[in-house]
């Protein structure tokens, strides 16, 4: 059981190779499935991706869980375990003409989702269930679908949809109830209003973080670190928290949405960094920013491939950009470097990375290697399901 759209290449999507009595059934039990997946990896304590397409069965189909808390963007409440559960936001997207018709069954499902009491392990208790429908999805048009203004469904009355405040995981590799907060737009946002998929790269970058920190307060100054496409802060929120003790930290965050930025900047100076945010057309006035002048930059730039026609000025793209990031790397810094490319190969991602390398005239060791968290499964005979690649490494 299944469906196909004879406007697309792709003939069919399989839903179910066993027969079905219901499809509200069928969607519980894909959630079912799917909760108890991130439950085993321990991922569901906090906001996560619980329904990643064709890897949890529901082709065609992101929903993102979002554990909101009590807190507000002037700084009034600290990322500590004092942090309650308020309510959950299920931002559903359907991106193909199969799983449009499937959203109404798919809200029926989510309201009696057994998992919906699962927040802060140990402390959880019924929260009131909020949802949010993004059909605004550029690969709508693919599938002959237009885009749809969001819509926001339950009540929310005593909170806003456009300024919201989340828990998600901190970069400690052991469960903390310490979680990172930020406070995100469901509706004007970004994708879901948060990238959720950086779970595994934060985590990896975690120690040279603390390292870098600890190195820089040993000097007796602060800790410099540039983000680039900072969106609403997730990498400088995760930096300041692990610089928390160790040293002061300063960050650069650059992207071309104000509001964004708004949003990164707040975020930054509650999790206790200094933020400089600044908006600007990172590739083509990065070169303007000092050569050297940071201990740790972050490149994590949205898909710059979106069809396979833009792979080679895609590819060219991120060897500009990655050049231009290397250099403002300090000797001895650490340099975090992204794509989201599904259509780029990590084979692919790798080269260009190497190309920016030798035209920076840097050299790097690479030290790891990652990709989109346990949230974000797949399945080895769907390997396009694998888009997001990670490396962390340090400059000499």
């Amino acid at each position: 059981m299944g469906y196909g759209n004879p406007g697309t290449l792709i003939a069919f999507r399989t839903l179910s190779r066993e027969p079905v009595s219901s499809i509200v059934a069928l969607l519980k039990h894909r959630l079912e499935a799917a909760s108890a997946r991130r439950n085993a990896c321990e991922v569901d304590t906090y906001s996560h991706r619980l329904i990643f397409g064709e890897a949890d069965g529901i082709p065609g189909v992101i929903i993102d869980r979002y554990l909101l808390v009590e807190g507000d963007a002037s700084g009034g409440t600290n990322p500590d375990a004092s942090a309650k559960p308020t309510a959950q936001v299920f931002v559903i997207q359907a991106s193909t003409a199969g799983a449009d018709m499937l959203v109404s069954s798919l809200k029926e499902a989510l309201e009696s989702f057994p998992g919906r009491g699962a927040a802060f392990r140990g402390r959880g208790s019924e929260l009131k269930t909020l949802f949010v429908l993004a059909q605004d999805s550029s690969s709508r048009a693919i599938e002959g679908l237009s885009k749809q203004p969001r819509e926001t469904l339950g009540d929310w009355s005593g909170l806003d949809a456009r300024k919201a405040t989340i828990a998600v995981q901190g970069g400690e590799a052991s469960f903390s109830e310490n979680p990172a907060l930020y406070d995100v737009n469901f509706v004007d946002g970004q994708k879901t209003g948060f990238f959720l998929d950086q779970r595994m790269n934060v985590r990896l970058a975690w120690p040279l973080l603390k390292r870098a920190a600890e190195a820089a307060g040993a000097r007796g100054r602060e800790l410099k670190v540039l983000d680039l496409f900072s969106y609403v802060g997730q990498w400088s929120v995760q930096a300041s928290r692990a610089a928390k003790g160790r040293a002061p930290i300063r960050i650069v965050m650059a992207d071309a949405s104000q509001a964004a930025l708004e949003f990164a900047a707040s975020n930054t100076v509650r999790a206790g960094g200094i933020a400089e945010p600044r908006k600007m057309d990172i590739l083509a006035d990065l070169q303007n920013l000092a050569v050297g002048g940071f201990d740790v930059v972050i490149c994590d730039p949205p898909a710059f491939i979106k069809k396979k026609k833009d792979i080679p000025t895609g590819r060219a793209a991120y060897v500009k950009l990655n050049r231009e990031a290397i250099k403002r790397v300090a000797p001895g810094g650490v340099y975090i470097t992204c794509s989201c490319s599904g259509l780029l190969s990590d084979e692919e991602f790798v080269e260009a990375i190497a190309d920016a390398k030798r035209a920076s005239g840097r050299e790097i060791t690479w030290l790891s290697h990652g990709g989109h968290g346990e949230d974000h499964p797949y399945r080895s005979e769907f390997p396009q399901g694998r888009y997001l690649k990670g490396w962390i490494g340090i400059v000499s």
